[in-house]
């Protein structure tokens, strides 16, 4: 819940900073504070998905292709004997992700219903 808080902190302090950069415009701290919470949603949303492995195989593949073509052109490689089941259940963290898909659904959802309050 602190690193939550912290990228919302970060997120109003650049939102204040380009208001006050662009004159206070109409709307420009929501659009502003919009952005940058899908931002972190969308980052956030990716390293969900890193995380769960959706990339493994793909991944996989490529290392195999790799590796044939080095075969192929006679370059000595180690050999990682690597089975697709291994590469397929390999599991990643990252650190902030829910952080990042918390904070970034919250700014954006705020965002939102203010400029509906505002506009109506």
């Amino acid at each position: 819940m602190n690193k939550t808080v912290f990228f919302i902190a970060i997120d109003i302090i650049i939102s204040i900073l380009y208001s006050m950069f662009c004159g206070f415009k109409q709307y420009s701290f929501i659009n502003c504070s919009f952005l940058l919470g899908m931002l972190f949603f969308l980052f956030g949303a990716l390293c969900y998905i890193w995380e769960k492995g959706f990339f493994n195989i793909i991944l996989y593949s490529f290392n195999k292709i790799g590796q044939q073509l080095h075969k192929s052109q006679g370059v000595l490689t180690d050999e990682s004997d690597i089975t697709i089941e291994e590469f397929a259940y390999r599991e990643n963290s990252f650190k902030y992700t829910y952080n990042l898909l918390g904070s970034g659904f919250i700014i954006s959802l705020t965002t939102t219903i203010i400029s509906f309050l505002a506009v109506s």
